[in-house]
């Protein structure tokens, strides 16, 4: 199984993940048009794209799925609770396929299953992807890591795992007190520290590594993620490489 992620932050999530002849989208959140760029940039050709798979309507995971999906004809995959915020059900040009947590479904080679997350939009959901005796985690916006979530990240061999903030940097920093409520809330995003305690909890000797994403541009730096999963990952004994995704560059194509 391979993955590459196209763009990772406040300004627009998408990675690919493929295996064999099939390829899909994990959230389409920058445009269509910039989508079709990133991929060609990777000598993905769109067409190749099977379909999308959307967390939840937030625009930044969610803003290009239909136009893709309409330009290149591919379906998009979701919870219902999500289509429906996005007007997708009933839409003769964008078909939905629907995704129920905790059922496993599959499309070509890949094996998939969906798990809801507690965040502030309709019916979140993050993604587990299966095939090569690999399984891959997508997890990005949710407020807190429970018990059932950890559970869900143990046996991965690579965690794309959301590091959104550091609490002390959004403590002081320069958002209204509205919006840091909402961030550090437990329907809002995980901190640096609740993504690190996951890890170490759910790090086994599968796990070969592990790539932090949507990392906040104003309440975050990637020197604070490294250290935390440098940490987390040496407490928990596991020898699993680490690094950051980004905005802009996104990061480099892997095998998972």
């Amino acid at each position: 199984m391979r993955v590459s992620v196209l763009a990772s932050g406040s300004g627009g999530n998408s990675c690919v993940v493929e295996s064999g002849a099939t390829r899909v989208l994990v959230d389409a959140g920058l445009s269509g048009r910039e989508i079709e760029r990133r991929l060609r940039a990777r000598s993905i050709d769109p067409e190749s794209i099977a379909g999308i798979f959307v967390t939840h309507e937030h625009n930044d995971h969610s803003s290009g799925a239909l136009a893709f999906s309409t330009r290149w004809g591919c379906p998009v995959f979701t919870s219902a609770g999500t289509a429906a915020a996005l007007g997708l059900e009933g839409d003769l040009f964008s078909p939905f396929v629907r995704i129920d947590p905790g059922r496993d479904g599959r499309i070509g080679a890949l094996g998939f299953r969906a798990f809801a997350t507690p965040h502030d939009a309709k019916d979140s959901v993050v993604y587990a992807f299966e095939a090569d005796d690999a399984r891959l985690i997508v997890a990005s916006d949710l407020g807190r890591a429970e018990p059932e979530f950890v559970d869900f990240l143990r046996g991965a061999t690579t965690l794309l795992l959301e590091f959104n903030h550091d609490e002390d940097m959004l403590r002081d920093g320069p958002y209204t007190w509205f919006l840091k409520k909402r961030i550090s809330g437990g329907w809002g995003h995980l901190s640096n520290r609740q993504s690190g305690d996951a890890v170490r909890a759910a790090a086994g000797p599968r796990l070969r590594r592990v790539v932090a994403t949507h990392l906040s541009r104003t309440n975050n730096v990637p020197a604070l993620v490294l250290a935390v999963l440098a940490q987390a990952l040496d407490r928990a004994e596991c020898p699993a490489v680490f690094d950051v995704a980004d905005q802009i560059r996104g990061f480099d194509p892997f095998d998972a």
